[in-house]
């Protein structure tokens, strides 16, 4: 049902069709034609669309469908729609014969999911079919547990005769942390983030498995067992011990087969048992097996990494594990210099892994560009302007419809909102490449650096389009695509991020901020849609021409010319004369020499098409505007969108900060967090006999030495 959810997008006519199409088909088994026709189901309760719901359970269509069923993550047709708030599909549901107290795989009805999300009118309808006050989930709360005190739900249900319990008082599945104060604020944040993954799902067509969705939290306990990790010696229960004919074996588990693991423990089990194994191979067997085992590991990442590598979650958790286990092998002083080479290769690897999960993005996004930054419209009164030596009278009328006001705004599209393209295409993309970033712990630098990447992807492909087709090159235009261009600054600012990079011994964060890449990397762009909407203004003056050319120094002669000559005017508007042209290119070199006098000491970097990563030693300038070519270079008329801005890897003090104590060692359980442990379950998955004999039986073997022997004792002690 996820990956139907995050790929089919129909309309009712179309969805009919479909359903129709798949019943007729003699190619298709009974089988497979039960499996497609219970995936829309599972869609349709999901998105609300109730008529496809009846259509589905009623007729020759009905006995190919089952509405108790449940999909691959556990959950009914019933909760979906219960959850969501989709009333008319909830009764189509009860009138088809669901079970009204069918609970998901965490032992949730739909009556706790209508009380959590304050659906009061399905919570009705469900207790009028019976719904059970009695039924408990996995931690023993019931659905009156789940009411929110002095709230619409528990005064419907007061009045109803029901009196709310008490048992909400212990940390629940979906509800871990809720405190009382808080439950407004949090329920909405909790609300929020499962839309989000909902999104992404359907954004980056991946599984919501893989986002993490209902995952149960840690609790604190969890995540602070384990003795202190001690780096500059190898004590016997802080290593992996494995045997060399077991390698390929053990690191299938942990690589080829492993999937995006999302819980604090988990995520970073790769990198914890690649590094654990090393140590043992390097304090305590040969330098051989260490070999063998680090490009046996390598080997497998590359090839998993290459398997999905139109896979964002799966990209997002290795270069999160890469990134760590860079981290590990830096913090051990006995394995710094003997793992060197190694490390090189994986920062390459970390490097090819971004660059994937940039292209990804950027194929996503090249799929809307057009229609949603360029075609959008929502500026009243342009369709009936009329542009010289052009006819309109065979033309089209464009419907443009005014911008919703600001409370429809803030409140979630409809589905069919959501299906017109427009910027806010572009920013749900961007949302979701920033979720599963932040989901998988991808270090804030990479991240930056990912988010800046795509801006510059972002201005240099607008700015192309619109120099390439004279239909973009309009005063008109120029103001509609400004306004769209105005969503992703809006974007930026409201998910501003500042990287957790430190230069100099300083104790302040460094680093371009996504706000001020998107400026940067928009800027040309901007300046352009600036003079298509103004050069035609401007007259002979060259007092005015001057002043408009001083702030638009991102622009070349060559591209200011180029959108004069094929601008596209309207009747009645005047363009520039030749003099002028000429006036605008010989001021336009002026301008670029005062500046390079001016600015000697600051050279610009330009973007590289193999920029490779550095090791974080080097400090991180910010570069000016990368698009100017009057710096001395040929001028350009097009920019290069596939161009790499420059790359690095977090410094040694970055992964210190962001996976260690911090400063001064305040942090103490963020470090226990990154401690380079192996979760007890997976010491099973790990046991070659599968007899789960535990850590004590793997470990058992070590040829340790006495002082080994003896570290090990004391620290137990």
């Amino acid at each position: 049902m996820l990956a139907t959810q995050a790929r089919v997008e129909d309309d009712n006519d179309t969805a009919e069709a479909a359903e129709d199409s798949i019943f007729a088909d003699n190619d298709l088994s009974q089988d497979e034609k039960k499996q497609m026709l219970q995936d829309f189901l599972f869609m349709a309760a999901s998105n609300g669309d109730g008529e496809r719901v009846k259509r589905l359970t009623r007729g020759n269509k009905s006995s190919f469908v089952n509405v108790n069923k449940v999909d691959a993550e556990g959950t009914p047709p019933l909760v979906y729609a219960s959850c969501f708030g989709h009333r008319e599909a909830v009764m189509a549901l009860l009138d088809a014969g669901a079970i009204v107290d069918k609970q998901d795989k965490n032992q949730w009805t739909a009556l706790m999911w209508a009380m959590t999300n304050r659906h009061k009118d399905i919570a009705k309808t469900l207790l009028d079919h019976g719904a059970s006050m009695e039924i408990t989930s996995s931690t023993g709360r019931t659905a009156l547990d789940f009411v929110p005190p002095d709230s619409e739900m528990s005064e419907f249900l007061h009045d109803a005769g029901y009196q709310i319990g008490t048992a909400g008082v212990a940390d629940d599945f979906y509800n871990s942390g809720f405190s009382q104060d808080r439950f407004e604020e949090e329920l909405a944040e909790n609300e929020q983030r499962r839309r989000m993954m909902m999104e992404s799902a359907r954004n980056l067509e991946v599984d919501l498995g893989n986002l993490g969705i209902d995952e149960q939290p840690e609790s604190p306990a969890e995540v602070d067992e384990g003795q202190e990790f001690i780096w500059d010696r190898c004590l016997h229960d802080q290593m992996f011990v494995f045997q060399e004919n077991d390698i390929n074996r053990i690191l299938s588990i942990i690589i080829t087969d492993m999937t995006p693991q999302r819980s604090a423990s988990q995520k970073p089990v790769p990198a914890n048992i690649i590094f654990l194994g090393a140590r043992y191979a390097h304090y305590h067997a040969n330098k051989d097996l260490l070999a063998d085992w680090l490009e046996t590991a390598q080997e497998k990442i590359y090839a998993v990494v290459d398997k999905h590598q139109w896979d964002m979650t799966m990209l997002a958790f290795w270069i999160s594990n890469a990134t760590l286990l860079l981290y590990y092998l830096k913090k051990d002083s006995g394995m710094t210099e003997v793992t060197s080479q190694f490390q090189a290769q994986m920062a390459g690897q970390v490097h090819e892994i971004y660059i994937l999960i940039i292209r990804d993005a950027e194929r996503r996004m090249d799929k809307v560009l057009d229609t949603a930054m360029l075609d959008h419209e929502t500026i009243p009164g342009f369709e009936d302007i009329t542009f010289q030596n052009e006819w309109k009278f065979l033309k089209k009328k464009i419907k443009v419809e005014a911008p919703e006001p600001i409370e429809k705004q803030v409140r979630p599209q409809s589905p069919k909102r959501r299906a017109q393209i427009s910027p806010r295409n572009i920013t749900s993309l961007l949302s979701s490449t920033l979720f599963v970033l932040d989901l998988y712990d991808v270090h804030s630098v990479i991240a930056s650096q990912a988010l800046a990447q795509l801006f510059f992807w972002l201005g240099a492909e607008i700015f192309n389009r619109i120099m390439s087709n004279k239909r973009y090159l309009a005063r008109t235009k120029a103001m509609q695509i400004r306004m769209n261009i105005s969503t992703l600054e809006d974007w930026a600012r409201n998910n501003n991020r500042q990287p957790d990079h430190y230069e100099g011994g300083s104790m302040i964060s460094t680093g371009e901020n996504t706000e001020s890449a998107a400026r940067r990397h928009l800027e040309p762009v901007v300046q352009l849609l600036q003079w298509l909407q103004c050069f035609s203004s401007l007259g002979p003056e060259h007092e005015a021409i001057d002043t408009t050319l001083q702030q638009l120094p991102a622009l070349t002669s060559k591209q200011l010319l180029h959108a004069v000559r094929h601008y596209r005017a309207e009747v009645g508007e005047t363009t520039l004369p030749k003099q002028t042209l000429k006036y605008i290119q010989e001021k336009k070199r002026t301008l670029a020499k005062d500046s390079r006098a001016g600015l000697s000491s600051v050279v610009p970097i330009p973007p590289t098409n193999s920029t490779g990563p550095t090791n974080g030693s080097s400090t991180q300038t910010q570069p000016g505007p990368v698009h100017a070519a009057e710096e001395g270079g040929p001028e350009i008329t097009l920019m290069n969108p596939a161009a790499l801005l420059p790359f690095s890897l977090p410094t040694s003090t970055d992964m210190l900060v962001t996976y260690g104590a911090g400063f001064g060692g305040m942090n103490r359980e963020r470090a226990r967090r990154y401690i380079p442990t192996i979760p007890p379950d997976f010491f099973n998955k790990l046991d070659p006999t599968g007899q789960g004999t535990g850590k004590d039986e793997l470990y058992k073997g070590a040829e340790l030495t006495n002082d080994d022997q003896e570290d090990g004792q004391e620290e137990d002690q």
